[in-house]
């Protein structure tokens, strides 16, 4: 079976899941809520201001960039001039086409660029899959740009004690949740310097904390993630190549 067979149309079918078809279409139609839409569904979004270089960066790589949402969001509310780069297994049929995509398994194989080719790399939610994770730090290291940065999301411990849809093992490609600690020391290990280590809260669904099991009932989706994701379940790193 080749390595994580099916989970590019995994990712492609999360999107289709319950109201987001309806509720993307609608929040699309203006900038300002098509922004907001993002913020309330993809929690990899949510820091992307913070990297100091990303609005002026001229080559953003994405490491397992999937589906192309998180590429999508810098290009159309960040940075709308970079040249954009995708790597992962295999191409999700949902990348968009401006993204320049190449197949790379970062456990096995070197990134298929030349060294300090990019401003930013980024790697959202693929180092909770990874036996060897240095090799995606030092790989992102070997060809980020002096002064570039790397940002990199990824579930954090108390994934382990969500419930049953959001548990961290809910995912069967899942290795191990991180601490701030372990990825502040990994970041360390493979020659950067860490920037920012925090862990990412959803605090817009605070206002949903009292009523989430009513929509449970009234809905098909499930918001028992509500609570989790308002304390935590997300750990992200900024860090500058020297």
């Amino acid at each position: 079976m080749e390595k994580h067979k099916g989970y590019q149309e995994h990712l492609a079918n999360i999107r289709e899941i319950g109201l987001r078809p309806f509720v993307r279409k609608l929040f699309e139609k203006y900038a300002i809520t098509e922004k907001l839409y993002y913020r309330l569904t993809n929690i990899s979004v949510k820091k992307l201001s913070g990297i100091p270089n990303i609005k002026t960066a001229s080559k953003i790589l994405d490491v397992g960039c999937g589906t192309g949402e998180v590429l999508y969001f810098i290009r159309k509310f960040l940075n709308p001039s970079a040249e954009l780069f995708g790597v992962d297994l295999e191409k999700n049929p949902l990348l968009p086409d401006y993204v320049s995509f190449s197949a790379c398994d970062i456990e096995e194989q070197s990134l298929p660029f030349e060294e300090e080719s990019f401003d930013v790399v980024l790697s959202t939610f693929v180092l909770e899959h990874l036996r060897n994770p240095q090799k995606l730090f030092l790989e992102s290291f070997r060809v980020l740009k002096k002064n570039g940065y790397f940002y990199c999301t990824t579930e954090y411990y108390t994934s382990l004690f969500c419930p049953e849809g959001y548990n961290f093992y809910s995912d069967p490609t899942h290795i191990r949740p991180w601490t701030k600690k372990s990825l502040k020391t990994l970041a360390q290990m493979c020659g950067f310097e860490v920037y920012q280590v925090k862990v990412l809260r959803w605090w817009e669904y605070l206002p949903l904390l009292p009523i989430y099991p009513l929509l449970n009932l009234l809905t098909p989706n499930d918001f028992s993630f509500i609570p989790y994701e308002i304390f935590g379940r997300t750990v992200y790193i900024i860090a500058k190549k020297p």
